[in-house]
């Protein structure tokens, strides 16, 4: 199923623990309650975790099934290897020649700079909220940040703050990354706006996407799966 990109994208990140579940906003003016509730969620997380592994003889059966299965792991690892083909395909991404028609929405969004014999290129800065899970409910990387939390009782218990902290900072450059492809999208369509816009936003867009890469990668090292290739597979 594809989410429609021609609103502001407000993405709804449930985070589940003991007690039920809280819905948080990437916005800047929840940013502290956001905050607040991820670390209420982790530490129910840390306080389960605990009780866990202090009663080992009487196995909690609802904390078992709340853990991710390696199928459900695997779309981390997946999300990780299309970042990566992000990155190191960036122009072909974010750029597309030579393309014969274009609604009314993406002559909006789009930036048409001089291509090859007389043609067009297009800037197509949306194409990066689909690798960062944004756009489609099949992405890898949808909601991932719920699914890491999930994962966290699997994680070395010395290392379970510093994996939490990990998750966080994930989750609020993916955000970044999402709202700048979407800002630089509509660059030119904006009073003031133009190339330089567009161009500007979508550089920033890459310098979000470069430090989120490394915090996934980080997480796959915490809950110990391996690093896949570059892929733009799903």
């Amino acid at each position: 199923m594809k989410l429609s990109s021609s609103l502001p994208i407000l993405t709804l990140t449930c985070l589940q623990f003991n007690g039920g579940l809280a819905w948080t906003s990437p916005t800047s003016d929840s940013a502290l309650s956001r905050r607040q509730t991820f670390e209420k969620a982790a530490s129910a997380i840390l306080t389960g975790a605990a009780f866990t592994n202090t009663v080992l003889a009487s196995p909690q059966p609802a904390f078992a099934e709340s853990v991710p299965s390696a199928k459900e792991l695997s779309k981390l690892q997946k999300g990780h290897a299309r970042v990566r083909y992000l990155l190191e395909n960036w122009d072909d991404i974010t750029e597309i020649c030579g393309k014969g028609v274009m609604s009314d929405l993406e002559r909006k969004q789009v930036i048409r700079t001089e291509g090859g014999g007389g043609g067009f290129c297009e800037k197509s800065p949306l194409k990066v909220q689909d690798y960062l899970g944004y756009k489609s409910t099949e992405d890898p990387l949808f909601k991932a940040d719920k699914l890491m939390l999930k994962a966290a009782p699997l994680v070395d218990p010395d290392k379970f703050e510093d994996y939490l902290d990990v998750v966080e900072k994930y989750r609020e450059k993916a955000d970044q990354g999402s709202m700048m492809a979407y800002t630089s999208s509509w660059g030119e369509a904006n009073p003031g706006g133009g190339k330089e816009v567009i161009d500007e936003y979508l550089e920033r867009t890459k310098d979000e996407v470069e430090k989120t890469e490394p915090l996934l990668r980080a997480i796959l090292e915490y809950l110990n799966l391996e690093v896949l290739p570059p892929s733009k597979a799903i």
